[in-house]
């Protein structure tokens, strides 16, 4: 069960990362790329609701995933600002 909370904590990282550098792409009108990301992360995404629906224990589950999406949002939009700034200098 441990194993599988760490895969749905990594995953929600990654797929909360992708979701938010797709709202920065559409934002920026960068149809390609927000569409890429947008077919990654439904995919992601929808891979980890099945997980939960499935799975015996999903209170914990979605609390962790809760987690690493707060985690994922973060990183992306600290990465973001970074490389706003190294732009502006």
């Amino acid at each position: 069960m441990y194993i599988k909370l760490v895969v749905v904590f990594v995953l929600g990282i990654i797929e909360t990362w992708l979701y938010t550098g797709w709202c920065l792409k559409a934002n920026q009108g960068k149809v390609w790329s927000s569409s890429v990301l947008m077919i990654i992360y439904m995919t992601m995404y929808l891979t980890i609701i099945s997980w939960a629906i499935k799975d015996a224990n999903t209170f914990l589950m979605i609390i962790v995933y809760a987690l690493s999406c707060g985690v994922g949002n973060f990183l992306r939009i600290t990465q973001e600002q970074n490389e706003n700034r190294k732009k502006l200098q």
